[in-house]
């Protein structure tokens, strides 16, 4: 009997399973009682119907011996490869030895993720050969992050893998990162026809030349894009500070990607950390109820964050906010300056002393400068408020009215802005 219907939005999302498997097994929710769904959103910043899922302590150690299958297996074609997954999970919880069986089983789904991966290696012609080789593949990232050592061995022949989160692109030289196949533009045919030109017209062409080289592991002075889906992909890998590790994702912007009005928000908080979109959680439904009341519609706006990884420390089941301090704030500011750069909005509005800090680069206090235009060095306004969790923490309901009503007429003070 099912207990339990879990859907992921993308093939790629090993992070979200991770999530959602240690929340159930801490409810022990057997395995057969779960059903697991992947259900891909039309788009990459598509809003996204699953619902919250609040945070869980780990109950499994994983012998590294099996961790290091996981992400391999979890690619794979197999429809079974969740449940197998869980499973395994389960009977480490449970502190009962793994069957042979079940390892086996899941060695040989590994086995046929990598060996995709190698067919890659096994379909390249001489180096001196200067025909490009391209792996379009179903699924994933994961897939790329987890075997990049494999492919690194592919040089000097370049090549590409084409993922829905993203494509991947090897051009002798360097690594370059593009937008997944299934949020782009160009049809795959197409993009992997301006590859080829990349590599045969001495590197001219205007497709990929936009797209800054990357590593898989970005660094601040890396960090450049001219497309915001290029600008996720690098960020799905950011080790730039400390919060990363016990964050469960990167948590990029999401909107128009023609909005002429930003929103920056503090960081992701635990609702966001688990879906990967920002804004999503108590904080998040307060700030759309304000922007709806205030003339606004949360689909034609862009909304991020300073910081793109939740910080928090743990206690019970919960995971307690933290206040990122200044080298968090500073980590994270390549990525906060590049969004803002490609998307050259005509108002920013800064919600909260974080968001403030980041943009304006100097220490802020709200109460001055609140509600009040601030030319920015690019030319566009700039307007600071409170964060909406401000609001949620107000002790008494007299208050919460008060400031809401101040919110909102910030909030719409930001969209007349674009009038004036």
């Amino acid at each position: 009997m099912i207990r339990e219907t879990v859907t992921l939005s993308t093939t790629s999302d090993f992070s979200g399973w991770r999530a959602w498997a240690r929340k159930l097994l801490h409810d022990r929710v057997p395995a057969d009682s779960i059903q697991w769904i992947i259900n891909p959103l039309p788009f990459i910043y598509a809003p996204s119907a699953t619902r919250f899922l609040p945070g869980a302590p780990s109950t499994v150690s994983l012998p590294r011996s099996l961790a290091s299958l996981f992400p391999a297996v979890f690619v794979s074609e197999d429809p079974d490869r969740l449940h197998l997954l869980y499973l395994t999970l389960q009977t480490l919880r449970d502190d009962m030895p793994v069957p042979d069986q079940l390892t086996e089983s899941l060695k040989k789904r590994a086995i046929e993720s990598w060996k995709r991966a190698l067919d890659l290696r096994c379909q390249m012609p001489d180096a001196s050969n200067p025909e490009w080789q391209i792996l379009r593949t179903s699924h994933t990232a994961a897939l790329i992050d987890s075997q990049a050592d494999i492919l690194s061995n592919l040089r000097p022949t370049p090549w590409i893998v084409m993922a829905p989160d993203r494509t991947l692109l090897w051009d002798g030289q360097e690594y370059r990162f593009g937008p997944g196949f299934t949020d782009n533009e160009l049809p795959p045919s197409e993009v992997i026809e301006t590859a080829r030109e990349f590599a045969t017209a001495g590197r001219g062409n205007a497709y990929w030349d936009g797209i800054a080289p990357a590593r898989l592991h970005p660094t601040p002075g890396n960090i450049e894009s001219s497309s915001l889906a290029s600008l996720r992909a690098q960020a799905i890998d950011c080790q730039m500070c400390e919060l990363c590790k016990p964050a469960t994702r990167t948590v990029s912007g999401e909107g128009n990607p023609k909005a002429r009005i930003i929103f920056i928000g503090e960081q992701p908080g635990d609702q966001e950390d688990l879906h990967g979109r920002p804004f999503v959680g108590p904080a998040g439904q307060l700030f759309d109820s304000a922007l709806r009341e205030a003339g606004g519609n949360r689909a034609e706006m862009w909304i991020t964050n300073a910081v793109k990884h939740f910080k928090f420390i743990p206690k019970g089941n919960r995971r307690i906010h933290q206040k990122p301090d200044a080298p968090e704030i500073k980590a994270c500011t390549p990525w906060l300056a590049t969004e803002r750069r490609v998307l050259s909005p005509e108002v920013t509005v800064m919600l909260g002393v974080t968001a403030a800090s980041a943009v304006l680069g100097r220490p802020v206090t709200v109460s001055r400068e609140r509600s009040r235009p601030i030319p920015l060095e690019d030319g566009s306004i700039g307007l600071v408020t409170v964060h909406p969790s401000y609001l949620l923490r107000l002790p008494d309901e007299e208050s919460k009215t008060r400031e809401y009503t101040k919110f909102v007429n910030d909030l719409r003070m930001a969209i007349s802005t674009l009038a004036g």
